[in-house]
């Protein structure tokens, strides 16, 4: 893999390397608002640099997109390997279940519109998974003895991740599940909290049917919910009734970036 920024450039930082050989690493998240990324130091998972922001494309074709992701990339001087975070299920080379985005994604080699210049390979991953990724490698979560733990992203849509005795378990797209007044991720995700101008206690009360039926059905020890709700999170956590604890992502609203990069480490890539 190789390491952001060329060696005659003298204003990027030398990369850092963690005890695998494994350099700073460039994840990026995309997602149906917004498009961000930064470097990773995967030593501690926190933010190495500053965090490159575009709007998600009006279209948000497979081609628009991709255009985006060159432009973070190149704006870090970056021609490694790069980790990108997606919300939608990955099949092949085709995006499935992504309803913020263009119905192109679902196109027989979709994905690979994503290639980056030059020979940095590209790791695709879920962006709930990839903010499970990130809570499994840097968070508490890693060393949890709580059986099942359900993270919930809240955002355009809902995300979901599964952990379980150190593993990810992928593609459980909990958002769809359908209770009583429809789909859970369009009745109480971050987009419907923003457009039907919710309080926590409203939130909550849409939300709390899900929760319940995700209870009865998974019966985790433990709720991690992160996205946009990771910014008030007591405000909003502190209305909910549940049997077990909740505690807000490690990473936060970064999560995304974060596990799209460990993505990448976790792929097996040659190091830096």
């Amino acid at each position: 893999m190789s390491t952001p920024g060329a060696a005659a450039d003298p204003a990027i930082a030398p990369p850092l390397v963690d005890e695998d050989g494994m350099a700073a690493q460039l994840g990026i998240d995309i997602g149906g608002t917004s498009i961000k990324g930064a470097i990773v130091d995967l030593r501690t998972g926190q933010l190495a640099g500053s965090i490159h922001s575009a709007q998600t494309p009006g279209t948000a074709t497979p081609e628009h997109v991709a255009e985006r992701v060159r432009q973070i990339a190149a704006a870090e001087h970056w021609t490694g390997s790069v980790g990108i975070a997606l919300p939608g299920v990955i099949v092949g080379s085709c995006l499935h279940h992504a309803p913020n985005l263009s119905s192109a994604w679902e196109r027989e080699g979709a994905l690979d519109r994503l290639r980056m210049p030059g020979d940095g390979d590209v790791v695709l991953i879920n962006d709930a998974d990839a903010a499970g990724l990130a809570e499994l490698t840097y968070g508490p979560s890693g060393s949890s003895d709580n059986g099942l733990t359900v993270v919930l992203t809240f955002g355009t849509g809902i995300g979901s991740a599964l952990l379980h005795d150190g593993e990810l378990i992928a593609n459980s797209e909990l958002g769809g599940l359908v209770v009583g007044a429809g789909r859970f991720e369009d009745v109480a995700s971050g987009r419907a909290i923003s457009d039907d101008e919710l309080t926590p206690a409203q939130w909550a009360e849409r939300a709390q049917p899900y929760f319940d039926q995700l209870e009865a059905m998974l019966n985790p020890g433990r709720w991690v919910l992160g996205g946009g709700l990771s910014e008030k999170f007591e405000q909003y956590s502190s209305r909910l009734k549940l049997s077990k604890p909740v505690d807000i992502a490690h990473l936060g609203v970064h999560a995304g970036i974060v596990g799209a990069a460990a993505a990448v480490k976790r792929s097996g890539l040659p190091a830096a």
